[in-house]
């Protein structure tokens, strides 16, 4: 096959790394100012630098020119740009979920692709949706990256590059204002501190109120505000002229809003009961609130430690990484349990029910529909008196929906070791690696009494505190992690590469329970059973000594195969086939004790009686396993100025893990399950022309067919669509390049993108027992069940955003004026189904933003 010669590839990456050619999505020629030889983008996805356009995989690559042009600062920026992918961002700062090739980043679970910084994969969950800061590169790879990149690469892997630090004195620094109270201010400084030391130092902050008010309070920054604060540094040591140190520091504190959502029922028979269609509304017509009296926050702590060397010997390279990473973080935010009445006779509900209900003023009550809406639209609360009648929200005014808490922190040490040839212009070329993980992650999800009184921010508080607690999971996961991998390419001739890649992977997990055995506070009348106030975990119930430990071990083969062909100098073919691979793990000790006792048919008397859910959700979950067939072709035409690439895959993943949202009279209850086999298929492409010298257009395609072949947990769901996978994604922009004058240069760039409908449950309409035909049979303001939900209405609309962005350059200055959902659309940033509960947790979007940015340089 055609490569290029080691000193050039060394060369180009240099050059590209330092002055920001590595355009996309597919890329375009740049000039070496020196010789004025082209250059190909430099892709680095089989961890050695090769041209972009003769990697056998699908690889999107965001430049330095691009990531600034489009305005790229978080990772759904840059996520815009690219087809068949999409992102989710919504309950907390670090809580996303990425969807590559209609497989989405399940909640409580580890990631499905590999992330990696400046060659140092990421295992902190929250590491992923951080600033962006002094970027030189990003590189999205689709489809399983198991062999090469290990465990949870089942749909890809992202990898971002980093300014390297310069041997002369630079920096710059930033400034920026936007509307919502945004400021932005940025430092950057780099150079040589020594003849072999080089380093380089950026230091950012971010603060925005956000798009939302909490009428209750009246505040602008309560809902969706973040205050960012970040440090990196990175120094870079020529220990000898073999050998290279390349040490990483980063620290980042974040404090935002959480848990901004509302609820919405999917109830015909309350629709019909109640004559009110807004039991059975459209998810994408709701008309959001946000009044809760517990304003959601979330406070995060993260730091990052690495070092890598890299040593230069005859014949190959090695490469060694040790790393460090510690989040601690917290959310706390309004409840559930109003819904259920579980708090209905507390003083403090009493006492706020009586000025913030939204009974009608004729018939005694406060009339604030400003807070829950018109009555009985869908919330009827009733002033004191009337106990146990009406329909409450969640996230409500009152003290009546107590609160939850929830603590995810995480510690892990990490390292690997890989051997890689460097002679790329040989027919045969080689990786061999090992690597290994030690990971402590603790979980606690507490629900409890909102008393008025204030709010101890911990796992437990006993019931004479001011926020007892009722319901609590909290476990530390221990995971050891042990890989090796090999990869061998060959040049079977001039036009044929076969690669052959190996990994296998170990994983032993370990779960301990830390949740003291007592009983919950009483507060809740749901707890008390027969006049028994029960244990804070049902788990106790049936292990009344203490809740064991639990262990597991997971392993898996994750083989791939790539055949590449150069069909002629402009047009390379490929074929490959992959698994990937993600361990199995545990939910929270006392998830399937609470779902049977509420939801499940035992025959004790207990609701689930009523309610006969029939779910499978139990303490542990499967590995799931993902398979790949693809087809993909590369290409230049008309004399380099137009690159068209385009795939074909077809994807089987075994046991998907999927995260389940259980609403009950015990608050929320998150949980991981699996859909036993999945099946998407699906085409790509993206185009790119330099239309003139200084216009360049850019456009992507992706489709997706996705169906569920088997689900155990929920049956009816067999033939549905994969959960947060649309059918259909686009994108499409232009970037013009102006000369304004000799010293002042404009850029223009225009991205839009599309995303389809998408469904964010397997429950796509059919219809499922309740919670509520437990309640029906006790009277009150219920009516006689059935009341099963339907979720026809629940899907997602397709929505399309534009942003753009106008930069004038000098030499030592730039001033950008952008703007982000430049028309202000409006559309469902998640839906969370909650079958038992017979509603969804909704989040809207983010709405325009715009603002002015500065930058000097020096």
């Amino acid at each position: 096959m055609t490569r290029f010669k080691p000193h050039k590839i060394a060369k180009s990456l240099a050059v590209a790394l330092a002055c920001g050619s590595l355009y996309a999505p597919v890329g375009v020629m740049a000039q070496d100012s020196a010789d004025n030889e082209e250059l190909e983008i430099i892709s680095i996805s089989r961890k050695r630098p090769e041209s972009l356009q003769q990697v056998p995989i699908a690889v999107t690559a965001l430049s330095e020119k691009d990531i600034v042009s489009a305005g790229v600062e978080r990772p759904a920026d840059f996520i815009s740009l690219i087809p068949n992918i999409s992102i989710v961002d919504s309950a907390n700062v670090g809580d996303t979920q990425v969807s590559i090739r209609g497989i989405v980043s399940t909640r409580d679970a580890e990631s499905t692709f590999a992330y990696v910084v400046d060659g140092v994969l990421i295992t902190n969950p929250n590491g992923f949706n951080e600033e962006l800061l002094d970027i030189a590169q990003i590189e999205v790879l689709k489809g399983p990256q198991g062999a090469l990149y290990g465990r949870n690469a089942v749909s890809g892997a992202i990898l971002v590059t980093t300014k390297a630090p310069s041997d002369e004195f630079e920096g710059n620094v930033r400034i920026g204002l936007g509307n919502n109270d945004t400021q932005r201010f940025s430092g950057v400084i780099s150079g040589g501190l020594s003849e072999n030391l080089r380093g380089r130092l950026t230091v950012n902050t971010n603060k925005t109120d956000g798009h939302y008010t909490n009428v209750f309070t009246g505040a602008d920054d309560s809902v969706d505000f973040l205050e960012d604060t970040s440090i990196k540094g990175r120094l870079m040591w020529d220990v000898s002229e073999d050998f290279t140190l390349d040490m990483r520091f980063a620290r980042s504190d974040v404090e935002g809003g959480a848990i901004n959502f509302n609820a919405v029922f999917a109830l015909p028979s309350f629709e019909t009961a109640f004559v009110q269609p807004a039991y059975f509304a459209d998810v994408n017509d709701h008309d959001f609130i946000f009044a809760f009296n517990v304003p959601g926050e979330n406070e995060q702590e993260t730091t990052e430690l690495s070092i890598k060397g890299d040593w230069d010997l005859d014949g190959y390279d090695v490469t060694g990484i040790l790393a460090y990473n510690d989040l601690e973080e917290y959310l706390l935010s309004d409840g559930t349990s109003a819904s259920f009445y579980g708090y209905e006779l507390t003083p403090q509900c009493q006492t706020d029910r009586a000025t913030l209900n939204n009974a009608p003023e004729a018939i005694g009550g406060a009339g604030r529909t400003d807070l829950f809406g018109e009555f009985f639209a869908p919330f009827g609360v009733f002033q004191p008196g009337v106990e146990f009648t009406g329909v409450y929200g969640p996230y409500t005014p009152t003290a009546c929906d107590g609160y939850q808490y929830q603590n995810r922190s995480q510690s892990d040490f990490s390292g690997e070791l890989r051997f890689t040839s460097d002679e790329n212009d040989e027919a045969y070329r080689w990786i061999a690696g090992v690597y290994f993980a030690e990971i402590e992650r603790d979980v606690v999800v507490a629900y409890g009494a909102d008393t008025g009184q204030g709010f101890l921010r911990q796992a437990y508080v006993p019931a004479s505190g001011p926020n007892p607690t009722d319901l609590l999971f909290d476990d530390t996961f221990d995971t050891s992690v042990l890989s090796a991998f090999g990869q061998v390419e060959y040049d079977l001739n001039d036009q044929w590469e076969l690669a052959v890649a190996l990994r296998y992977d170990y994983e032993d997990r370990e779960v301990s329970n830390n949740v003291p055995n007592v009983s919950a506070s009483g507060l809740n009348i749901n707890t008390i059973v027969n006049g028994v106030v029960g244990p804070i975990n049902p788990a106790f119930t049936a292990n009344p000594d203490g809740i064991p430990n639990r262990s597991r071990s997971f392993s898996q083969w994750q083989p791939k195969v790539t055949l590449a062909y150069d069909a002629s100098e402009n047009v390379n073919w490929y074929a490959s086939y992959g698994v990937g691979f993600r361990s199995g793990g545990f939910n929270s000790i006392g998830t399937q004790a609470t779902l049977d006792f509420w939801f499940n048919q035992s025959g004790n008397g207990t609701p689930g009686d009523a309610v006969n859910a029939q779910l499978k959700v139990a303490d542990e979950y499967e590995k799931e396993v993902t398979t790949n067939i693809e087809l993909g072709f590369k290409s230049k035409l008309m004399d380099n100025k137009v690159r068209l690439n385009a795939a074909l895959f077809r994807t089987t993943v075994e046991d998907n893990q999927f995260f389940e949202f259980f609403a009950g009279p015990f608050g929320l209850l998150r949980a991981v399950t699996t859909i036993d086999e999945l099946e998407i298929s699906g085409f790509e492409m993206d185009i790119q022309a330099q239309v003139t010298e200084d216009v360049r257009l850019f456009a992507g395609v992706g489709l997706l067919d996705s169906e569920i072949k088997e689900n155990q947990n929920r049956p009816l769901t067999v033939g549905n669509s994969a959960p947060q996978a649309p059918d259909e994604t686009f994108t499409l922009g232009f970037m013009w390049d102006y000369t304004l004058s000799e010293d002042l240069f404009v850029t223009t760039r225009i991205d839009y993108q599309y995303i389809g409908d998408t469904f964010f449950h397997t429950l796509q309409g059919e219809r499922t027992p309740t919670i509520w035909d437990f309640f029906g049979t006790l009277g009150g303001g219920v009516p006689p069940g059935p009341h099963s939900q339907d979720f026809s209405r629940a899907k997602r609309d397709a929505y399309g955003t534009l942003n753009a962005r106008i930069t004038f350059d000098a030499e030592a200055w730039s001033l950008a004026l952008w703007a982000k959902n430049l028309t202000d659309e409006e559309y469902l940033q998640e839906v969370i189904p909650a079958p038992e509960f017979g509603g969804s947790f909704i989040h809207p979007s983010a709405r325009d933003s715009y603002g002015v940015e500065f930058t000097y340089r020096f």
